[in-house]
């Protein structure tokens, strides 16, 4: 007689995987060039909606808080948001990415030791809108390739955006892990390729994705950054 336990086990864990941890997985076949674009976007396209499913009412919230605590839109780069560059950009390119759609936030930090110069303490990075974190990289290590560094992903069921936080110095949260406008989800740092060298001064890389039936399309969010007025923690934390 067939013994049913091994399939009836394979079924149990195939159920009781989260979309996170899938796209957790998928995240870092597409950054390490593992996976073909036809695939990754099959499996984007169903992530998507299991995450809608799962999450659409539990991280629901679209507020917004300036993702650099103690700062406000004054320290992105450039003039009037003009470093957001999104020509050449494709997710599905992963590391080897062109273009740069997303603003540079940048801190006091002149000997570059990820501590601000103005109390030398770390600098909270916090949660531009609610969501559920997707995809954390909590480690890396010069020299590592990984041009994000330490980073997270947060995806907002309410604007069914994507948002991308790199070059921490820590991260604290998880994949699966619901927050809030104004959350805690790490410290700045200068983790990743090209911003540990000295010639790189201490910044927050912010990008913005939309959905489009599988396109995760870069957008500017500028404006919104502009009026969320000044980081805060939320008092909760």
């Amino acid at each position: 007689m067939l013994s049913t336990a091994a399939p009836l086990l394979a079924l149990q864990a195939v159920a009781a995987a989260s979309p996170c941890d899938d796209w957790n997985s998928l995240e870092k076949e597409i950054r390490d060039g593992r996976t073909a674009q036809t695939s990754s976007v099959n499996r984007i396209v169903l992530l998507h909606r299991q995450l809608l499913d799962t999450y659409g009412t539990a991280a629901a919230d679209s507020a917004k808080t300036f993702p650099v605590a103690g700062y406000d839109y004054r320290a992105i780069g450039g003039r009037n948001g003009n470093d957001y560059l999104p020509a050449g950009y494709s997710f599905y390119q992963g590391n080897r990415h062109g273009g740069h759609p997303a603003h540079d936030i940048f801190i006091r930090d002149r000997n570059q030791d990820s501590l601000d110069d103005a109390d030398g303490k770390p600098v909270t990075i916090v949660a531009f809108t609610g969501g559920v974190v997707i995809a954390v990289n909590p480690d890396w290590e010069y020299p590592s390739p990984i041009r994000g560094g330490k980073y997270v992903w947060i995806f907002s069921p309410a604007e069914e955006r994507y948002y991308y936080y790199a070059h921490l110095s820590s991260v604290t949260v998880a994949p699966g892990q619901v927050v809030s406008a104004g959350d805690p989800i790490g410290t700045l740092g200068r983790t990743g390729k090209n911003a540990y060298p000295r010639r790189s001064p201490t910044h927050l890389h912010f990008m913005t994705l939309s959905f489009d039936n599988g396109r995760m399309l870069p957008r500017n969010p500028y404006r919104e950054l502009v009026g969320a007025g000044r980081g805060k923690v939320n008092p909760s934390h």
